[in-house]
């Protein structure tokens, strides 16, 4: 993952349209504002930092303690209970105040002038409104939390719920920030939209108290989703809004459970795993080993016609299986083979659609963040889904390889360096160090000496020493960049899983699983409705970021093809390649657009060459569906 640049968010493809919102004329409360805010963000940033080293120092220690000695730290859940709530909420604060908070901006980007900025204006009020209703519910919670206690330190549970409140008062800072730099008409206009708002939520809260709503209310609460999706407020509110407004209409909770049932999101210690992953992929790009990797890559395979392109799937698919972050993946790849790409003469948008199509098939290779959320809210092993999803992901490399040596032949693409066996041979002992990463962590898992959070602690401090030891590359102020955007990188995505939760209470209490589950049951056939059920999250994937469409479907999906006599690792992993089909997918999907912005692309002259290459994965997936064994046969074999 590139160490972003003040004001830009790293995740997001279309930094350029809030680029344009942040260089507008300043005014004076928005240079008061900044003020408080800049310290603040240093302030906030640093905690976060502090927060995830202590809790990774803690896991590593404790699980050296116990397999070593048989004994552990006996307060290190305590810790992490701490810990998570201030990656979370902190980071996530932070992350929203240098970008767009992992929104999508692509509908914004396309407008301009006073348009764009209403836009703009209206996402940032709806974050503001989410944040103040959060903040107004609190109390209640926090005083909750004061009465009870941390089994271990002792200390009361309000250390843990506490970094909630500050967390959202930071969004509502950080969002006034922002929209105090737009002009008045736009603040305005943007105000208007979220009263109009308001206004149609309390129709269907009257509606709905006189028995007249003729619709399901999650279904008429979709105008609300989407008026936030498109006015590019980040995912994690999103999901925020659709929960809170179903708890608003329908009253079917109290809204101050909302701040339990967020907490409740990221309570789950393997969890812990997400920012660990995500500061191995930093390490790996800012201490040079993914070049490393992607050099010797070169090296084997880069000589062929059309070369560099099948370089740049396999980097990704060895990349892919140390990150653990598709914005990690595509960054580094990106970033490394642009240059060698464009002085053979490779066309940009040919080695962009190539990189979008590789990203797509690296959320299921090991470890995967995306695989890694699936077991936390389903009853599947994380450990299961890693060994499960290495010979899928190899079979859409292939197909992509496929695609490349197809279309090589057909346009002429360029060869690369003649292969020189020397040169091959001496690139492998600088990426020898890199690749053992995902040994360590499926090693780990797999002989039962780890768990996934634990196998995540060890990668990140082998890389660490790494590093230091072997590559000499990393000193005190890189790596607090690379802890510091890890952190607060996780913290948006911890952030969707909360709020998520949320959500996935109010589909619950609404009812709208069993209802979909009695549509999906009217396909008798289980094949028939892989086909349906896969086309429908492609589609989910590419309207919304991957991590949500996750969070959203998984729950409802994964009983429903029990029920169906479909394994449920078997269909986990489907599900995830899907998703990863459909993030990378043009025109939405937002993971198309970021491979553009890395790779310099044009997304309009892009898209053809990326259609083609979801053909192939598309095939990919097909052939996964009529043939099982290529997901199963593994951890079958290795005894899971």
């Amino acid at each position: 993952m590139a160490t972003p640049a003040a004001g830009t968010d790293p995740s997001s493809a279309t930094a350029p349209a809030a680029g344009r919102v942040v260089h507008a004329p300043t005014p004076d409360n928005a240079t008061l504002l900044s003020r408080i805010a800049a310290p603040l963000a240093f302030v906030a940033e640093n905690l976060v930092v502090v927060a995830m080293f202590a809790d990774l120092a803690v896991t590593f220690v404790n699980t050296i303690g116990r397999y070593a000695f048989h004994t552990g730290i006996e307060w290190s859940q305590d810790l992490s209970s701490i810990a998570m709530p201030i990656i979370t909420f902190i980071g996530s604060a932070a992350y929203f105040r240098r970008g767009w908070g992992m929104a999508y901006t692509a509908v914004a980007e396309r407008t301009r002038g006073l348009t764009h900025e209403t836009l703009m204006a209206t996402g940032l009020w709806i974050t503001i409104a989410v944040s103040a209703a959060v903040l107004y519910a609190l109390p209640t919670f926090l005083a909750g939390l004061a009465i009870q206690w941390l089994p271990v330190l002792g200390y009361p549970e309000t250390v843990v719920g506490v970094w909630m409140l500050v967390g959202f008062a930071l969004f509502v800072l950080f969002a006034l920030e922002k929209l105090t730099r737009l002009r008045f008409a736009a603040q305005a206009l943007g105000l208007c939209v979220v009263g109009v708002l308001a206004l149609y939520l309390y129709g269907l809260r009257v509606a709905i108290d006189a028995g007249a709503l003729p619709v399901d209310p999650l279904v008429a609460l979709l105008l609300v989703l989407v008026v936030g999706f498109v006015c590019a407020v980040p995912m994690a509110l999103v999901l925020a809004v659709g929960g809170l407004s179903f708890l608003l209409v329908t009253d079917s909770a109290p809204i101050v459970a909302a701040p339990a049932i967020f907490q409740a999101g990221i309570g789950s210690f393997l969890l812990v795993a997400i920012p660990f992953f995500l500061l191995a992929g930093v390490l790996m790009e800012i201490t040079g080993m993914a070049r490393r990797l992607i050099d010797m890559v070169q090296e084997w395979v880069g000589h062929w016609r059309g070369g560099l392109l099948l370089a740049q799937i396999v980097s990704m698919y060895v990349f892919s299986g140390m990150s653990g972050s598709k914005a990690a993946d595509v960054a580094a790849v990106g970033n490394v083979m642009k240059g060698p790409l464009r002085a053979r003469g490779y066309p940009p948008s040919e080695s962009v659609a190539v990189l979008a199509a590789a990203a797509a098939m690296g959320e299921v290779i090991p470890p995967s963040v995306a695989l890694l959320i699936l077991g936390s809210i389903t009853t599947l092993s994380v450990g299961t889904l890693f060994i499960a999803g290495i010979m899928p992901a190899a079979l859409l490399a292939v197909t992509l390889m496929i695609g490349v040596l197809i279309r090589a032949h057909r346009y002429d693409f360029p060869k690369g360096p003649a292969f020189n066996l020397k040169r091959a041979l001496r690139s492998i002992p600088p990426a020898l160090p890199a690749l053992l990463v995902p040994i360590i962590v499926l090693g780990g898992i797999v002989g039962g000496v780890a768990s996934a959070t634990e196998s995540s602690s060890f990668a990140v401090v082998y890389g660490v020493l790494v590093a230091i030891l072997v590559y000499h590359a990393l000193d005190a102020r890189t790596a607090w960049i690379g802890f510091r955007d890890a952190a607060v990188t996780s913290g948006m995505v911890l952030l969707m899983l909360s709020t998520a939760n949320l959500l996935s209470q109010a589909i619950l209490i609404d009812g709208l699983g069993v209802k979909l589950g009695s549509l999906l049951n009217a396909l008798t056939d289980a094949r028939s409705f892989l086909f349906v059920s896969m086309a429908a999250i492609i589609v989910l994937g590419f309207v919304l970021e991957g991590f949500p469409a996750i969070l959203i479907t998984a729950p409802l999906l994964i009983p429903i093809a029990q029920r169906h006599g479909i394994d449920p690792l078997y269909y986990g992993i489907l599900l995830t390649m899907a998703v990863g089909i459909g993030v990378f997918m043009p025109p939405v999907g937002i993971g198309y657009y970021m491979a553009c912005a890395v790779g310099e692309a044009s997304p309009h002259e892009t898209m053809k060459p990326s259609l083609i290459y979801n053909i192939f994965l598309i095939a990919g997936l097909i052939i996964c569906i009529l043939y099982p064994p290529i997901i199963l046969a593994l951890p079958h074999a290795l005894g899971f």
